[in-house]
Order: structure tokens, then sequence, then C-alpha cells
């Protein structure tokens, strides 16, 4: 389906799938993400590559539009469906544009093709689930959430990027008895992920993995097992922080942050120190790597706390987004 553009001089509209594309999506997060201040967000060519091959659901012919203005690309729209477990079929929908072009009818319609797409994608689903589109916008992006208020999306849940601004006095966490902390080898991955994967089973939003999910798993740039802390009973995981290092965004930013992430803990390992233990250690990790601040991002809803544990240990929040809906009718 074609995308109707405002009356913009020069101004066009492209799928994905020329040479170099991956970076100028990179390219637009990152104007994006800046155009309002304080965020230092980087991303690569490669990183996109990764997250777009391993996507279900999202064919970059059909399902994504550059908008393109005298040829040089100032947005890009893109969508993809999937089902939650215990929740809707979820048509969800990403824009962004880069500040020079904002509050000029770009956004809107690049809105209103993602929901013409996905509504048209959602025509050949015989499914009993409720149907919705949800999108995700930054807190300084007051622009795009007006947009979405305006056509009658509300606000769900929310995320936040916290930073420790130092790794000093990080507080002593031993694992509860029994458990320990192992070097990872390639035949625990696997299990390692799988772990991941159950551990995340009764949170919001959950959906269940593909083998893509797993690709994406392998693939992450950043991944180095030996960073991770991953807490063992026996031969069964029961929490883990796999933490990485973004060289490139350091570089580019000219700072030493690691990133404590990736955390989890088996549902009856829970309240009893595991995630306080491993957190604390991939700090001291970081450090020893000459990090000197760790950041991590977390759902603020989370209902076994985690956004108040990592408070206690020392991060800070520098940034929130929203996640929107809206019902497809």
């Amino acid at each position: 389906m074609d995308i109707h553009l405002p009356p913009i001089p020069g101004i066009s509209a492209r799928p994905f799938g020329r040479e170099g594309d991956a970076q100028l999506v990179a390219e637009l997060v990152v104007a994006e993400a800046r155009a309002d201040g304080g965020d230092d967000t980087v991303m690569t060519g490669e990183e996109v590559e990764v997250a777009f091959r391993n996507t279900e659901h999202m064919d970059l012919q059909k399902d994504f539009r550059f908008i393109e203005v005298d040829g040089n690309a100032v947005a890009y729209v893109t969508c993809r469906w999937w089902d939650e477990t215990d929740g809707p079929r979820i048509y969800r929908h990403m824009c962004k544009v880069v500040p020079e072009w904002r509050n000029k009818g770009i956004g809107s319609a690049m809105l209103a093709w993602a929901q013409g797409r996905l509504a048209e994608r959602a025509t050949g689903h015989a499914t009993e689930r409720p149907k919705v589109y949800r999108t995700d916008v930054d807190e300084p992006a007051a622009g795009g959430m007006a947009l979405l208020e305006r056509d009658g999306y509300r606000a769900i849940q929310h995320g936040a990027t916290l930073v420790r601004p130092n790794l000093d006095d990080i507080p002593e966490a031993p694992l509860p008895k029994g458990l320990e902390i192992r070097p990872v080898a390639d035949d625990q991955l696997r299990t390692i992920y799988e772990a991941d994967i159950e551990a995340f089973r009764d949170h919001w939003g959950f959906s269940e993995p593909t083998e893509k999910d797993w690709k994406a798993f392998l693939e992450f740039p950043y991944r180095d097992e030996s960073l991770w802390k991953v807490a063992w009973d026996g031969d069964r995981v029961v929490g883990q922080v796999r933490s990485f290092i973004n060289e490139v965004e350091n570089r580019e930013n000219g700072r030493k942050r690691g990133w404590a992430e990736f955390i989890s803990t088996a549902r009856e390992w829970r309240g009893k120190g595991v995630a306080t233990a491993l957190i604390c250690a991939s700090l001291r990790e970081l450090a020893a790597r000459g990090m000197e601040e760790a950041a991590l991002g977390v759902h603020v809803e989370n209902p076994h706390g985690a956004y108040r544990l990592y408070q206690s240990l020392g991060f800070e929040v520098i940034s929130f987004g929203t996640t929107y809906e809206k019902a497809m009718t």
C-alpha cells in the first residue's frame, strides 16, 4: 500500500533493501534519540542487521518505508506482529524522524501507513485474541506522545534506563548457600538462554521465543561470556547477569561504561538475594575491566521489585520510555 506523504518538495518513500540501508537506520535512530538532548545513544549498522534478520513477521519490502527528501533519508517506519502468550496479538509499529523534519506531517503520514499496513496483515489472521496496535516512545519525544494520544492510544507500561555513576563501594552480597558462579562454556549457552526465557515466562508481555530469538542471542554483537555471572544449583541455572561492554558507544561518548544487563532469576529463588549477588559480582567484573560506571534497562512496573532493587544498589534513572497501545478495530 502507498504512503500518503505531506506536500513537501522532493519527498518520497521507498522500502528497505539498498546497500548501506542498515547504517541509515542506525543513523536515524541516533539522530532522533539525541534530538532533545541528554540521550547519548549509539547504534551501528551491524546491530540493525542482526536485529532485522532475526525478527519474525517482518517483510522489509512490505513492512518498512524510508522517507526521503531529495534522496536523503529523514525518517523511517517499520511494523511487525506477534502473539503474547497470555495476551493479545500485537501489531507493532515504530517511527523515527530526524529533528529538523518534525512537525511537518511526516509522523502522521507514517502512523497512518503503519496502521493501514498492519490492518492489511491482520485481515488474514483468524484468531480469537484481541488485536492491538502498540509502539514505544522515549519520554522527551512530546510530539510523538501527543500524536499517539490524539489518535486514541493510551500509555500502558513504562521502561527506564538507569546508570550507576561509579563502581565504588559495591556491596558485599554472597550467593545463597549451595549456589555457585562458574565460567561459561560453549555447551552451556542453550541452557543459559532457556533458563532466562523460563524466568521471564510470568512477566508482562511474554511471548514464546522462536529459533530467530536464539540466533539473535548468539549473534549479539557485544556478547562476551567472560563477563557473565551465572548462578548454578547443581546442573540448573537459577540466575544470571549477562554483562557486556559496548566499545563503540564508549569510544563515541568518551567514557567507560559497562552494561549489567539481561538479568533474571528462577521463580523459586526470587527474594533470596540471587540477583543482588550476581549484579554486585558483575559490577566488580566491569570495574576489573577498567569500566567506571554501569548501566541497565528495566520495566518500571516489574512486579518482582527489580526497579527498586537496582536503585537500592546505586543505580539512578537517566531516561524513561512509554509503551502505548490502541485497539485495532
